[in-house]
Order: C-alpha cells, then sequence, then structure tokens
C-alpha cells in the first residue's frame, strides 16, 4: 500500500529531529513527534499571505547560540506554493529579540527534489537569506 503525503510528511519530520539531535541542537518543540509540544505559530513581517507560519520544528543551536527552524517537504506539490514561500521568508526573517541573530531554517526533502527546490529558492528568496538556509537531503527518502 502507498504512503500518503501526509505520512511521508511526518517521516521527514522524524528524520529532521535525529539530525538536530545528532547536532546537539535542543529540540523546543515538533509537530506530531511524541514528547515535544507542537511549534508555536511565527511572526510574519509582511510577506506573502500575511499569515503568521508555524515550522515542523523549533529548536536552539547552543554552539551558534542561534534558534533553528525546520521544515518538512515531500516535493509533492508542496515546495513553491504561496504558502510555501511565505513559510521560507518568514522563517528566515526571525531574529533572536535578544541578540538579533538570525535563525537558521533547515528544509528537509527527498534527494530527487533538492535541485528543484535549490532553483526556486535562488528564484524567490533574497540572497541576503541564503547564507541561513540549510537544505537536507533526506536519507529516508531519496525520492
Amino acid at each position: 500500500m502507498p504512503i500518503s503525503r501526509e505520512e511521508k510528511h511526518q517521516s521527514l519530520v522524524t528524520e529532521l529531529c535525529l539530525l538536530f539531535t545528532n547536532a546537539s541542537f535542543d529540540i523546543i518543540a515538533a509537530d506530531g513527534v511524541e514528547g515535544y509540544s507542537a511549534p508555536m505559530p511565527l511572526e510574519n513581517r509582511g510577506y506573502g499571505d500575511q499569515q503568521q507560519k508555524t515550522p515542523d520544528v523549533y529548536g536552539y543551536d547552543r554552539k551558534r547560540k542561534v534558534y533553528v527552524i525546520g521544515e518538512a517537504k515531500t516535493g509533492d506539490d508542496d515546495l513553491e506554493t504561496e504558502h510555501a514561500l511565505t513559510q521560507y521568508n518568514v522563517y528566515l526573517d526571525q531574529p533572536d529579540p535578544r541578540t538579533g541573530k538570525q535563525a537558521f531554517l533547515y528544509v528537509i526533502l527527498p534527494a530527487n527534489k533538492v535541485p528543484e527546490f535549490n532553483t526556486i529558492i535562488t528564484h524567490y528568496l533574497h540572497p541576503d537569506y541564503w547564507p541561513y538556509l540549510v537544505v537536507v537531503s533526506s536519507l529516508r527518502w531519496p525520492d
């Protein structure tokens, strides 16, 4: 039986949590992952649909002393929607209110979707945000 888009998405969220844990990030919240509360919506400072956006994972990197935001994308028509494009901008415009340090955005997606995602990002996102974006190629989902 084929896996649903929701199951694939949840699998990617879980994989991203594992990556955060292996990188020694503190996971503050993770959507649908046992043992964690759901993340809170993040402020939208004037992007796209103007709505707050809720990431899949929210954490803190003690080494760099920055927040880390995680988003899972299945690549099944969810990379270039108005909702997704707004998410990328909202998540990349989240400075720490205490220090002003910009949060890092980790986007996990199936390996075969990385080239398409990179094209979208370079077209739609301001280059000033690129250093704060980490594209994660899923080990569980090659396609």
